[in-house]
């Protein structure tokens, strides 16, 4: 089984935990420690993915003097959720494909 680069972040404690203390600090202080957050996912493939979605999604920006920090972002809400921060939401919109659908039965009712 394949897992996305959000699965890869919430499926494994450790992981979560790691981001999770990255959106606190940046919710607290507006800066978290990116290296940490970094090391914790040891992963350079899932460590691209996730910086490349925080950075366009405007959620973070890494401090142009040491790119051990990320800054909050101007599209940073601090509201947001962990998983929202972990693209899950995206996961969630992603279009159906009717025709696999239609293939595995899984859109029929169960009265037809």
């Amino acid at each position: 089984m394949n897992l996305t680069w959000t699965r890869r972040i919430l499926d494994f404690p450790v992981r979560a935990a790691a981001v999770s203390d990255f959106l606190c600090d940046l919710r607290a202080r507006g800066a978290g420690d990116l290296n940490a957050v970094m090391t914790t996912l040891n992963d350079g493939g899932l460590c691209r993915e996730a910086l490349r979605h925080w950075t366009e999604s405007g959620w973070i920006v890494v401090a142009p003097n040491t790119p051990l920090l990320a800054l909050a972002g101007p599209d940073f809400d601090r509201d947001m959720t962990l998983s929202d921060f972990c693209g899950e939401i995206e996961i969630l919109e992603q279009p159906v494909d009717a025709a696999a659908v239609e293939a595995t039965g899984e859109g029929e009712h169960a009265d037809s």
